[in-house]
């Protein structure tokens, strides 16, 4: 599954400016109470449960989802994600129990193990230690810098519930308070992406080995099985590991000349592309390669991926940010238990972009996280369903018959 980097680059954004500003807040609940539980996370516990939620919006469309389930227990951990865009869902689960970690996608038949260890390095979610010295520093880098960004808005931050032992505060902070480096660092990375999808050229293959058979096809006027062809480019799976070694043993010598025609392929469509670029006077394109050998010509990339509706927009986020992006507005709400644990963080955050012919749009993006189950976690096997072993730590394949139920 691709991650995705954009989205990620937002939220720890957001998230600066609103630890920013909670640790300007002066309240002892909201600054000591918040601080030392975020640094626990990373710095401390080993043991807690957690599940977050993201959706992102453009101009009100959802654009994007993501759901993440993830429990550690020491050298345990337990993570189950699930990537919604337009181009449709993926989901993993990914178990590390007793040494051994076991994982698979909800599109394959098989699952994977390998060996993992025992001892986990460091400490806390993020695997660092109070008691090295890196950590220290990473640590003491952060907190200065969510002092340089805070401003005034500490007074912006309020308690708004206490009972049962949980203690709820909410920041609100609206364009004209948006530190302006907050601002800089965004629009930075705008005109980096922007110019980065303005000024590119590369050749995309609807189908690489689809491609590569109809190029040979060409190529040497030969042609091939159908059956061979199922199965290189996937229209057909196979129902064993056992099956997919034999089908290579005897086909070795053909996927070995289709192997050399590859790279000839690519060369060939590399000049059309720079054919094409010379004709028109400019640098940059996108040539697709269709799965026949058609080909169309892309003036760049951005043009591409919207054109393309079977990409995901987890490859093509960029060309929703727009050459100009800024924070317009946070809606920020965390949750402290009694023992100074994180418990719940909510977090809206209104961005404006800039499109290329200056024209503006609303991208809205949310999270939701919740923590529990402090010091109790217990992390369970995980269910693989009815698919078949496969172990990477084995020169030979073993298939395994198990329990059929999904997870």
């Amino acid at each position: 599954m691709k991650k995705n980097r954009v989205m990620a680059c937002l939220v720890a954004g957001v998230c600066v400016l609103t630890v920013s500003a909670t640790a300007a807040f002066g309240s002892i609940n909201g600054y000591a109470n918040y601080k030392t539980a975020v640094k626990a996370l990373a710095l401390n516990v080993d043991n807690v449960s957690a599940s977050g939620t993201y959706t992102m919006t453009y101009d009100g469309k959802e654009i994007l989802t993501g759901k993440m389930d993830c429990a550690c227990d020491g050298a345990n951990s337990a993570v189950h994600t699930v990537f919604g865009s337009e181009a449709g869902t993926e989901e993993s689960w990914n178990t590390t129990l007793n040494g051994t970690n076991t994982t698979f996608d909800s599109d394959s038949d098989h699952y994977y193990t390998y060996e993992a260890g025992t001892e986990k390095m460091g400490h806390g979610l993020l695997g660092l230690s109070e008691d090295d010295e890196f950590s220290q520093r990473v640590v003491t880098f952060l907190e200065m810098g969510a002092d340089t960004v805070v401003g005034d808005l500490k007074n912006n931050v309020v308690e708004i519930d206490a009972k049962d032992g949980l203690y709820t505060y909410q920041l609100d902070i609206d364009s004209s308070q948006v530190p302006a480096v907050v601002n800089a660092a965004l629009s930075v990375f705008a005109y980096a992406a922007s110019e980065s999808m303005a000024n590119t050229r590369y050749v995309e293959f609807e189908d690489w080995n689809g491609c590569t058979a109809a190029y040979y096809e060409k190529e040497t006027g030969e042609t091939l099985d159908q059956a061979f062809l199922d199965y290189y480019t996937g229209k057909v799976n196979f129902s064993s590991e056992e099956e997919d070694a034999a089908w290579y043993e005897d086909n070795h010598e053909m996927l070995d000349k289709l192997s050399e025609y590859e790279g000839r392929m690519h060369e060939h469509y590399y000049d059309q592309l720079m054919d094409e670029l010379n004709s028109r006077g400019v640098d940059c394109g996108v040539l697709f390669v269709h799965t026949d050998g058609s080909t169309t010509f892309y003036p760049d990339e951005k043009t591409y991926l919207a054109a393309r509706d079977d990409v995901s927009v987890d490859s093509s986020i960029e060309t929703y940010i727009g050459k100009d992006l800024t924070l317009d507005n946070v809606h920020f709400v965390f949750t402290v238990n009694k023992d100074g644990q994180l418990t719940a963080n909510h977090c809206e955050a209104s961005f404006v972009t800039v499109d290329k012919d200056g024209g503006k749009h609303t991208m809205v993006l949310t999270g939701d996280v919740t923590l529990s189950d402090y010091g109790t976690t217990v992390i369970q096997p995980l269910d693989v369903g009815g698919r078949q072993h496969y172990d990477f730590g084995d020169s030979t394949v073993e298939v395994t018959e198990v329990e059929v139920t999904e997870p």
